[in-house]
Parts: structure tokens; C-alpha cells; sequence
């Protein structure tokens, strides 16, 4: 694991986390669920909440072919809704108000310990990929072309909680300048979601600022011009969005979910909409790099004196 750290956070040999996040292709979840519990599920909605990724409403727009396909496979309706922020997604499954939840890499992790989100399925990329890619874009005209050219300059994270939107470039950051964000940039501050930090960029009201491969893609298919955008960095292949259900409830119920998605996966014109190449089985030993890359991070804002 340590060596895989260290490849990772060097940038170097960025095909070892692409084995990382292959992860075994088992359904199912090590959920253990009494009797009693099953009774959670069995009435009422399937409450499906979604991290404001793009923003609210237009992230649970871009998944309405999953909520079509759970209420037809599961026999039951689906109520789907966004936080105004990542946080509000984990605290909502936290307090047992949703039982089916799309999270970025990190955020699952976040839930996976302190609520109980149990990684059923994950998505594929455009090209049949499990992952995608954290990036740094700027606007055409700041004259900026490398990280280098960037210091001293407005940044946006998108939040705390995010993979590509904070932790992943964060960990780049540092291992190429020396330097943690606050003190590289002349100002930092974050926009809630990809969408805002995109559109910041493209208004000119930031200079810099940290989103993803995926969310891009999907936000240019939705009509959004990115001509003006440039791309100064990129990381290594950051492990796929997820799916998880809570472990409170039944095994039956996270396979179901599961199959749902993956049987979902061969509707071209659903995976068109939603911007995604399919849906696989996960499970949250997969998501172990995210754990050791927050470690690292911790690890580095320490010896830096943060």
C-alpha cells in the first residue's frame, strides 16, 4: 500500500491506480441485517439522494434514467433529491432520511465511516473506464498555461468533500510546488459545486480552479461552452462515483440496487443522458486509495506545519 502511495502521489506510473480501482467485480455488500430491519424498506419510496456534483436540480435531472430504472426494477416509487452541498447528502444518510445515495470517491468514504454507506455500484466514464481525472482549468485569456503560472492567483476548491474538487489536486499542489494551496495561491476560496467552479472560471471571477474529466463532459453535453476553457494540470485516474445503500439495510435490497444499475447500463439512450458509459458492481475495498491519499494529504499538511 505504501508503495502505491508513493506512485500515486508522485504522478508517476498512473496505471497502478487504475489497477487499484479495477477492484473485483463481486455484487453484493458485507452488510449483516436482522429480520427487523428489512421492515425499512419494504414501505414507502426509495429515498435517493445525489451530491450537488453539477448543482441540484441539474445533477438529479442527469440521473433520472437511475430513478426510472429503480422504481421499474424495484416495484417502488423513487423520491430523489440534492443538498445544497456535499455535506448535507452524508448527514441525510447519517440521520437514516435517504437509503440510496450517489457519492464521488471521497464523500463515499466520508459516509462509508460515519454513516454507514455501503458501496453497491459504480459508474464507468464515457470510454468504459472506471475512473476519471481531477483537473485545474483556467480561462483562455489569463495568460496562464502551467500550475507554475498560477501562483499567486485566485483558486476555487468546490468543497471539502470532494475527490477532484479538493483532496486530489490539494495532494498535486503540494507535490509540485512545495507548497500548500493557501500559501501558493494569493486567494482561495470554494464554490459549493463543479458547475460554480467551472462558470467562476469562465466569468473571469476566478483565475484558477479544481473540477473533473466527468462532470465537464457532462456539463458541455448539457450546452455549456468550454471553448475558453485551458486545462493546466491533470492527475492520475481518480476511482469512479458510487452508489451505496445504508447497512442497516437488507443484502437482498443493496443487490437489487446493484442489478438494477448494471442491467441499466445497456440503454444507450440512458447512458447518453446521463453523460456515463455504464455501471458496474463495486465494493468499498475499492475505495482504500481514497483512505490512504486523505492519510497522505494529513501526512503533508502536518510536515508542512498545517
Amino acid at each position: 500500500m505504501q508503495d502505491s502511495l508513493k506512485l500515486w502521489c508522485n504522478f508517476a506510473l498512473a496505471a497502478i491506480v487504475s489497477v487499484l480501482i479495477a477492484g473485483c467485480s463481486d455484487a453484493g455488500s458485507s452488510a449483516q441485517v436482522d429480520s427487523s430491519q428489512a421492515e425499512a424498506v419494504d414501505d414507502g419510496p426509495i429515498r435517493f439522494g445525489l451530491i450537488p456534483s453539477e448543482g441540484g436540480t441539474d445533477i438529479v435531472e442527469r440521473f433520472k434514467p437511475v430513478i426510472t430504472q429503480l422504481e421499474s426494477e424495484l416495484g417502488r416509487p423513487v423520491e430523489a433529491f440534492s443538498a445544497t452541498e456535499y455535506l448535507g447528502i452524508i448527514t441525510a444518510m447519517k440521520n437514516k432520511q435517504v437509503d440510496v445515495v450517489y457519492f464521488g470517491p471521497k464523500s463515499y468514504v466520508e459516509a462509508n465511516r460515519i454513516a454507514g454507506a455501503v458501496a453497491v455500484a459504480k459508474e464507468l466514464n464515457l470510454d468504459g473506464l472506471a475512473g476519471y481525472y481531477g483537473i485545474i482549468v483556467t480561462h483562455r485569456d489569463s495568460g496562464i498555461t502551467t500550475l507554475a503560472e498560477a501562483k499567486g492567483r485566485r483558486f476555487g476548491f468546490t468543497t471539502p468533500n470532494s475527490t477532484s474538487g479538493f483532496l486530489v489536486p490539494s495532494i498535486g499542489i503540494i507535490e509540485e510546488t512545495g507548497m500548500s494551496p493557501d500559501e501558493y495561491f494569493g486567494e482561495v476560496s470554494y464554490t459549493g459545486t463543479h458547475g460554480n467552479a467551472v462558470r467562476a472560471v469562465l466569468a473571469r471571477d476566478l483565475e484558477v480552479a479544481a473540477t473533473n474529466t466527468l462532470d465537464l463532459r457532462a456539463m458541455e453535453q448539457s450546452g455549456l461552452d468550454s471553448s475558453n476553457l485551458v486545462e493546466i494540470w491533470r492527475s492520475p485516474m481518480i476511482p469512479a462515483g458510487v452508489i451505496a445503500v445504508r447497512d442497516d439495510l437488507p443484502e437482498s435490497f443493496h443487490r437489487q440496487v446493484a442489478e438494477a444499475l448494471v442491467k441499466l447500463s445497456t440503454d444507450e439512450e440512458a447512458m447518453e443522458q446521463m453523460a456515463r458509459g455504464g455501471f458496474e458492481h463495486a465494493t468499498d475495498e475499492e475505495y482504500d486509495i481514497i483512505r490512504v491519499l486523505e492519510q497522505r494529504k494529513a501526512e503533508m499538511a502536518e510536515a508542512n506545519g498545517g
